[in-house]
């Protein structure tokens, strides 16, 4: 598709569910490939419904309601527009001017328009004026007991988010409820979509296109979804420009490039592996010296060191990892890939999930994590690991541990582990790292 194909296919999108909510529809729910303007998309379709409905709108942290709540007032000023917050997160400095800021929740009983806050703020608030719909911004983020928290603020909602993200976080036994029909600690967009009770005559539509990847990127983790999107950007315009004789050469077509230690004999060392997080540090050095070009949103320009990140799932790599850059790479994030959710750099640099392990568990081989980590790159993705994953991942034979009834998340992750392994090998994407 053109991407005046893929524009007109995101505007229909926001006519239907425009259309939906004018009509008095109660639920609807949008599956959003990453980087894919899902918050662009909402923004427009609530400047729309905005005229005739009072909305409130439900981020997952201040930051978000804070660009949300930015991005509103800067669409479309006329839009009333409200950032209800707690008393202990202050107006940021580019505050804008029009819209109201409150911590009171007597102030909502008379706002118009749009108010913008927290999904754990709403979940404490009880509005004498209940709002005509909640939208709920990187849905995927909420879990079901959250989003019913949330009930006494509408009785209408929109949904939306990318449902390839980490589950939702928690942190107390879940046994009892597993076999629950509307489980409290599953995505709350989940629950919906799997209740033909909720969603008669709801919405349910995706986004078309992944704006963030490069072109040749995309394949990569379309199997991460169930519904198929393309790439917004053509062949070719996405990447890492380097030196003939860089190691790291083939970064300049956009695919995904994994590089290896070898494993010892004895396994890959426990907790935290030092020799990886060395050798982390030292290919971002290298990029920072090496005269690099990055090629992703504008013209060409030189690799600078905010545009590199890294993830690894695990606290302890991370700081050892931070530990060895020292202030040699000052603006380089390095942080879990729960905290990526969201957000993006041109290059980012990833710890397989897998490379400190060879019993891997539900965790190592749950499939959020690794599709965030293989999706948060605007022009360049280096995949950092041990060499025996192949072979851990060949010989596992995955138990069924869920619940009667309830999908194979450890058996699902498993698969997409092994496609997107078996996908870098088939395109001669795996190097040692030299």
């Amino acid at each position: 598709m053109t991407t005046a194909e893929l524009d007109a296919a995101v505007a229909q999108v926001e006519s239907d569910l425009a259309q939906h909510y004018a009509d008095g529809g109660r639920l609807g729910v949008v599956k959003a490939p990453p980087g894919s303007g899902k918050t662009h998309t909402l923004i427009r379709t609530l400047t729309r419904l905005a005229t005739d409905l009072r909305i409130a709108v439900a981020a997952q942290t201040n930051t978000q309601a804070d660009d949300i709540w930015r991005r509103l007032a800067e669409t479309d000023p006329s839009v009333p527009l409200t950032r209800f917050a707690s008393q202990g997160h202050p107006p940021p400095p580019d505050f804008p001017s029009g819209a109201a800021w409150t911590t009171a929740t007597r102030d909502l009983h008379g706002a118009e328009g749009v108010v913008v806050s927290t999904s754990a703020k709403w979940a404490l608030v009880d509005v004498d004026r209940p709002f005509d719909v909640l939208a709920v911004d990187e849905a995927w983020q909420m879990a079901w007991v959250d989003l019913m928290q949330c009930a006494t603020v509408s009785e209408r909602f929109l949904l939306i988010g990318d449902p390839g993200q980490i589950p939702p976080v928690v942190t107390i036994d879940v046994r009892r409820w597993e076999t629950s029909p509307r489980s409290p600690h599953a995505a709350a967009p989940d629950v919906v979509l799997g209740d033909e009770a909720l969603m008669k005559d709801g919405y349910a539509g995706s986004l078309p296109a992944c704006r963030r990847l490069p072109f040749e990127a995309v394949p990569y983790i379309m199997p991460f979804y169930d519904f198929n999107f393309a790439p917004y950007v053509g062949p070719g315009e996405r990447g890492v420009d380097l030196p003939a004789s860089h190691r790291l050469q083939e970064l300049a077509d956009g695919r995904p490039l994994a590089v290896t230690l070898p494993t010892p004999p004895a396994g890959p060392p426990l907790e935290v592996d030092q020799e990886l997080a060395a050798a982390a540090a030292e290919l971002v050095v290298d990029l920072l010296a090496s005269d690099a070009t990055v090629r992703s949103v504008g013209e060409p320009r030189e690799l600078v060191a905010t545009d590199l990140g890294i993830t690894s799932s695990h606290r302890m790599m991370n700081a050892a990892i931070e530990s060895v850059l020292g202030g040699r790479a000052r603006g380089v994030r390095v942080d879990t890939p729960e905290r990526w959710q969201g957000v993006e750099r041109p290059v980012m640099l990833a710890v397989h999930p897998m490379s400190g392990v060879t019993a891997p568990t539900a965790f190592d081989l749950d499939t959020g994590r690794l599709c965030v980590m293989a999706s948060r790159h605007q022009a360049a993705h280096i995949l950092i690991t041990r060499d025996h994953v192949p072979e851990t991942l060949a010989n596992l034979v995955p138990s069924a541990e869920q619940a009667p009834g309830k999908p194979d998340a450890v058996g699902r992750g498993h698969d997409a582990h092994m496609r997107y392994w078996a996908m870098l090998e088939k395109e001669g994407r795996v190097a040692p790292l030299n």
